[in-house]
């Protein structure tokens, strides 16, 4: 497979902890990331590292997107192994920089990360997960026609 996502106003980047360790650990110490957890992953540079093993053995990840006209990071979206009562599944996941939040990333990244696993990929079926109370991140999940 050649080439990574793309949308209108963004490319996707396959996670490296040389490129995006830093932005992903002020990302992830953020109290609005992920607060149902601490704030993300204990270990930024592992969870960077498996998802480039994952893309190098799948085609898909948890890609970084990077604002063309800014050159800015923005966020990781995209597809992810995972398992749920001892079914493996592939789920679609996002996280937007606060800053940033609000600006439609989340949707537009969702929709070329789901069109990847399934074109690309071959991928029958991806699922979405959010808490009940979280109305943005299922907001995104409706407009990418997640039920």
């Amino acid at each position: 497979m050649s080439g990574l996502p793309r949308s209108a106003r963004l490319d996707a980047e396959l996670p490296s902890p040389a490129a995006h360790l830093e932005f992903a650990v002020t990302h992830f110490e953020n109290p609005q990331i992920a607060p149902w957890h601490g704030g993300g992953p204990r270990n930024p540079a592992r969870m960077l590292r498996a998802q480039a093993e994952q893309a190098a053995e799948t085609g898909y990840c948890l890609w970084w997107w990077r604002e063309r006209c800014s050159g800015e990071l923005v966020g990781y979206c995209g597809l992810n192994r995972d398992e749920v009562e001892g079914e493996p599944i592939v789920e679609i996941g996002w996280s937007i920089t606060p800053a940033r939040q609000g600006e439609g990333f989340a949707t537009e990244a969702g929709r070329a990360a789901l069109d990847w696993g399934f074109d690309r990929c071959g991928l029958d079926r991806i699922v979405a997960f959010t808490l009940l109370d979280n109305v943005r991140s299922r907001r995104v999940a409706e407009k990418l026609g997640m039920t």
